[in-house]
């Protein structure tokens, strides 16, 4: 079993509920959060991935455990989304669980 745990800015839920749904993941954890960049640091001109300058950007957060292959093939996605669409603002990351309680 494995962990995934994606952050997109809200333009990409319905692209993140579209990989569950092939993938058959029937359930998972949402939450909305506000990204902030607070580092000082000069922006480009067009902002950064996680937030422009001090205003913050609404995000979306997903986590759901699932199988070794639903993970394989939800990162397989993604990793094709972002090559069809550099600009695709959604990070996602896998991690292993050792142990749970159920």
């Amino acid at each position: 079993m494995k962990m995934l745990v994606a952050t997109a800015v809200e333009e990409y839920r319905e692209k993140l509920e579209q990989f569950f749904s092939e993938q058959n993941v029937s359930f998972y954890n949402e939450l909305e959060v506000k990204g902030v960049d607070k580092t000082g640091k000069k922006q480009h001109r067009v902002g950064n991935w996680f937030s422009y300058n001090e205003h913050p950007y609404n995000l979306v957060t997903f986590f759901t455990i699932i199988d070794d292959e639903q993970a394989d093939n939800i990162m397989e996605s993604l990793s094709q989304c972002k090559v069809e669409m550099p600009n695709c603002k959604i990070r996602a990351y896998i991690l292993n669980i050792e142990k749970s309680i159920q």
